[in-house]
């Protein structure tokens, strides 16, 4: 919070309806319904509605993406914006793909590919002979825990290297390939770092316009209409409830104590305001019945496992941080947390539609707060604490929601300005 103080400018107003597009797939009868629907809900102008025609499915193909989805958006806001009208965030819905796929670059490489995995594989290996050796010598935990540490960097720079090679980098979430759809050529391979991202501002040059981009989507149609239903609902009389936060107790430098330090730092910022905050330190995750009245949420780290610990109140906003928990917002039989979590009520939630590494989560201490102040749509707050774009996080929720306007439950003296 001491870099937030650093703004002395009072932020603009909030992001407005007739600053939003919605994006539905005219192939999906329930896409064009949800899209008229939060049109009238959220008073956004009909002619923001644009329509592409693309099979409704979760996966789509970089080349039909470019063709079948960014050129017709691109040309609308651009025709929109010929009429006087600045977009300044686009929402999916619905029926429009999740993941846009890989490419594979010319330079592919079978005997390289190889000769790395091969590498990656002896370092996994040395890594769980210092787990075992972790378990059974008490006495030489620091040294061990540094030497892990050391080799777990190893182990990502090589995977980074060899999602490269084999242009498994290049796939991404078509939502986070939107936030860029304004913006001239830019490298399809890795992330790039988000200059609307508040630790960045000033450090990261930005090619071209920025936009944001939420999404209204769920397991089912009914439960995609409601995020925006409840949303509208909820604002009216405010969110209420707990803020539960679920750290592991990590520490070290390393990337895993860094993250667990954050929630534990969420925690000291706002346990004197308003809204009660229960922080659980422990291993272990919460357990059933460990988290009545939830309104807020984060904490992490159960791989494509819902945990069943809370009763969420009516508006709740939370996130769950590990590698796969929007890979599916549809399969029925998946547990991904972003799904189960709209199954089980929340109406705004973020995670990667496949393995974002950790330092592509919004730090919570940088996303709550500024939502709690009600300065501000969602969809700003995730823009201004999303690291990076051009990658694989996903916001689905309203993003037009504001559940604390009414009633903010943190106080900053210094606002920094939203995207713009």
């Amino acid at each position: 919070m001491a870099f937030l103080s650093l703004f002395s400018e009072p932020a603009r107003a909030e992001l407005l309806p007739d600053e939003v597009a919605v994006v539905v797939n005219a192939s999906s009868p329930d896409s064009l319904l949800i899209g008229d629907i939060y049109s009238r809900l959220r008073g956004v102008p009909l002619d923001h509605l644009i329509a592409v025609f693309v099979q409704p499915q979760e996966h789509i193909g970089r080349k039909e993406y470019e063709d079948k989805i960014a050129v017709p958006v691109r040309k609308a806001i651009g025709m929109l914006s010929g009429q006087g009208k600045r977009i300044r965030c686009l929402v999916t819905t619905y029926g429009i793909p999740l993941r846009v796929g890989p490419v594979r670059p010319p330079s592919y490489a079978e005997d390289e590919i190889r000769k790395q995995e091969e590498a990656l594989a002896e370092m996994k290996k040395r890594r769980s002979a210092i787990d075992s050796e972790l378990k059974k010598d008490g006495s030489a935990q620091d040294s061990l825990k540094k030497k892990r540490a050391r080799l777990g960097a190893e182990i990502s720079e090589l995977n980074l290297k060899l999602g490269a090679l084999k242009g498994s980098d290049t796939a991404a979430a078509v939502d986070s390939e939107l936030a860029l759809v304004l913006s001239p050529d830019y490298p399809l391979a890795g992330w790039l770092p988000n200059p609307g991202y508040l630790p960045a501002r000033g450090k990261v040059a930005q090619a071209g316009r920025v936009l944001m981009v939420s999404r209204l989507d769920g397991p089912t149609p009914e439960l995609a209409q409601g995020l925006v239903r409840t949303a509208v609902k909820v604002e009216k009389q405010g969110l209420s409830g707990t803020f539960y936060l679920d750290a592991r107790g990590l520490t070290g430098e390393g990337s895993y104590g860094q993250f667990d330090e954050d929630i534990r730092r969420t925690a000291r910022i706002l346990s004197p305001g308003v809204v009660p905050v229960v922080l659980d330190n422990r291993p272990a995750l919460f357990g059933p019945g460990e988290a009545p009245s939830a309104a807020l949420y984060c904490g992490w780290y159960s791989l494509a496992q819902y945990r069943d610990a809370f009763q969420w109140a009516e508006g709740a906003v939370g996130y769950h941080v590990a590698s796969a928990e929007a890979t599916s917002l549809h399969d029925q039989k998946g547990k991904y947390w972003v799904k189960s979590m709209i199954e089980r009520g929340v109406i705004a939630t973020l995670g990667p539609v496949s393995e974002p590494y950790l330092q592509s989560f919004p730090p919570p201490s940088l996303f709550f707060p500024l939502l709690m102040t009600g300065k501000y749509a969602l969809a700003e707050v995730f823009a201004m604490t999303s690291p990076v774009l051009s990658w694989r996080m996903i916001l689905v929720g309203d993003p037009l929601y504001n559940p604390f306007r009414e009633r903010p439950a943190y106080f900053m003296e210094n606002l920094p300005e939203p995207p713009q």
